[in-house]
């Protein structure tokens, strides 16, 4: 059923018609009806509310992230593909950002899963605010990514394994590496080998 308004009307409808001649009603077959009827419409009614209080505790403050100014200034459709990823909701394939909320919010919907999908947005913009703007620990970053320029191949292949996409992001972001929210984490990974082993080399020696 797609038309919920409809529906409502000839519910509304049918009830005028039932109060109206309830006292004229009669029959095996109309009681019969009357009572499916009863329990369709109280098991209709369950889900109707286990939806509104989905709403109300999940996909509402979802919905109220999405909203937010700091939404509207950070978020990016990437950010909804590694959200959509973690809570278990289907892929996001529209290319447009306003098109890409609507899909993640019928996606998350269908997922159930509105308050952890809150709760990893936040995360993933409070930690793009981080990458974009640098953070308090940039100058830790930075020593960070001149050691990782010093490793050999081998332990740079081990140490960045450990390292998750966000923090990846965090040291290019620190260090003045170019990427955008297309950039692959395999991508970063060789980006950040690149440059690291130049500003190892160009680094004063550690004493």
């Amino acid at each position: 059923m797609n038309n919920y308004q409809e529906l409502a009307s000839k519910l509304i409808h049918l009830s005028e018609r039932l109060q109206k001649h309830s006292g004229k009603l009669d029959g095996v077959s109309l009681g019969r009806r009357a009572s499916k009827l009863d329990e369709e419409l109280e098991r209709f009614e369950a889900e109707l509310n286990a939806f509104i209080a989905s709403r109300k505790s999940g996909e509402l403050r979802l919905e109220m992230v999405l909203r937010s100014p700091t939404a509207r200034k950070w978020l990016t459709i990437d950010i909804l593909h590694q959200v959509a990823r973690e809570v278990g909701a289907k892929r996001i394939r529209s290319e447009t950002l306003p098109e890409a909320k609507a899909e993640f919010l019928e996606s998350v919907h269908e997922a159930k899963e509105g308050e952890g999908a809150a709760k990893h947005l936040r995360a993933c913009l409070a930690e793009a605010i981080e990458v974009r703007s640098g953070g308090k620990d940039k100058l830790a970053l930075q020593r960070e990514f001149i050691q990782l320029g010093r490793l050999s191949h081998e332990e740079y292949a081990l140490q960045i394994f450990k390292r998750t996409f966000g923090e990846l992001r965090k040291i290019a972001g620190a260090t003045g590496i170019r990427f955008t929210d297309k950039t692959t984490k395999q991508r970063l990974v060789t980006i950040i080998r690149r440059y690291a082993l130049r500003a190892a080399v160009n680094a004063p020696p550690v004493t």
